[in-house]
């Protein structure tokens, strides 16, 4: 008889008593670190990111989906010996921005709506961001060059691009559908104890040989993206005021 699958189980189910140390050895000790651990490790062919950038972990202080989320970032973080760790959320508080520095993660200081530019060879970890976060993030990085030397840890691109009707993609996540056909993605493993803290995740890749054929007209970037109100999946820079 074949086995049965491992049973997995709700984190809504958990009270919140468990430590971040806690929670970053029962991923450390996990089937699920282990075969994600590989899948980073090919993709990296034995050269480690410089830097991370990290988006989206919320208030890890209060919820247990967050905090095992900032457990795995300190994993890979500490697994890969990366010294730069970029960290922001809007909704972090104040002791939750302490708890950062003194773990030796750099705070972005401002809400930079995921316009940032990256440098060469990042890690970027967005658990759980909406859609238009990734392209705004895609917008400013719109570059082969810096593409191809990076990899993306956010929700799957293909899942985002099959199951968004045509005419919100093409207002809401323009970049993310133009690059999706030359992206390769590789599911999370399904295997982590709680099936509602990193399900949907994926990791992407930017080939060299499918983007470097792609004629420079394709690269030309268009106007900074904008949404309408009704429709905005994350929160501002002038939203930001109400979180202090």
């Amino acid at each position: 008889m074949p086995k049965k699958n491992k049973k997995l189980f709700s984190s809504r189910s958990l009270k919140h008593t468990k430590s971040t140390e806690e929670c970053l050895d029962i991923i450390s000790t996990s089937s699920f670190w282990t075969n994600l651990l590989g899948k980073i490790k090919e993709l990296l062919n034995e050269s480690n990111p410089l830097s991370i950038l990290c988006y989206g972990l919320g208030n890890f202080l209060e919820n247990i989906q967050s905090k095992y989320q900032l457990s795995l970032l300190l994993a890979i973080k500490n697994e890969l010996n990366v010294e730069k760790c970029y960290v922001y959320d809007p909704t972090f508080t104040d002791n939750e921005r302490i708890y950062l520095a003194k773990i030796g993660c750099d705070l972005i200081s401002h809400n930079e709506e995921g316009k940032r530019k990256l440098s060469p060879d990042t890690f970027v970890y967005m658990p759980h961001c909406p859609k238009q976060l990734l392209n705004n993030l895609l917008w400013a990085n719109w570059d082969k060059v810096v593409l191809t030397t990076c990899i993306f840890v956010c929700n799957s691109i293909d899942q985002t691009v099959t199951s968004t009707p045509n005419r919100i993609l093409n207002k809401d996540a323009y970049y993310i559908q133009k690059v999706s056909p030359y992206v390769n993605e590789q599911k999370f493993p399904n295997d982590f104890i709680y099936d509602d803290i990193f399900n949907d995740m994926s990791l992407h890749t930017f080939p060299y040989e499918k983007l470097n054929v792609l004629e420079d007209i394709f690269w030309k970037r268009g106007e900074e993206p904008s949404y309408d109100n009704d429709v905005l999946e994350f929160i501002t820079k002038f939203e930001c005021m109400s979180f202090r």
